[in-house]
């Protein structure tokens, strides 16, 4: 009964895992395509400042130091929109420069909670035949294997016959 039970829970964490790997690959098509359109918009609002003779911090001063509020919150905008194409980028190039294990804390460190969701909103599952699909397949079925192994030895241990031994 036990074999079954461990080769499903085996199956189960090695298809599972080896998701991995193509969900990473929409999640990094999304993340260069978000870096790349916040790179224009941040690129055009420094050439704007520029054409001001302002740096990028004196022209989101300005927005703050005005007195009309729609500016005051196109300026809170416009920092937002710096500051997560920063985060991105920063997110972007880590993943670049990261191994295949590094990766995995590549990925959680700079998260982008909408790309994310938007990626696994339109992910379809696959199992990736590539070295790195097979290896988290793997890492998968170990990871399985041992859930359901301990699930198993905790839902048996009260059952398990207790050998006596006599003097």
């Amino acid at each position: 009964m036990r074999s079954p039970f461990l080769l499903v829970g085996a199956l189960a964490g090695g298809l599972t895992v080896s998701q991995y790997p193509e969900y990473a690959q929409q999640y990094h098509q999304r993340l260069g395509g978000a870096v790349q359109e916040l790179s224009v918009v941040v690129e055009n609002f420094d050439q704007d400042a520029a054409s001001q003779g302002l740096t990028r911090s004196e022209a989101l001063a300005r927005y703050d130091a005005s007195t009309d509020q729609f500016l005051i919150e196109r300026g809170g905008s416009m920092s937002q929109t710096i500051a997560r194409y920063n985060n991105l980028k920063a997110h972007q190039i880590a993943l670049q420069n990261a191994g295949p294990v590094e990766e995995i804390t590549a990925f959680a460190q700079h998260l982008d909670q909408k790309l994310l969701s938007d990626a696994l909103n339109e992910y379809k599952p696959a199992v990736p035949f590539t070295p790195k699909g097979l290896t988290f397949a793997g890492i998968g079925l170990f990871i399985g294997w041992l859930m359901f192994r301990l699930v198993w030895g905790l839902f048996a241990f009260p059952f398990r016959r207790r050998v006596r031994v006599s003097n």
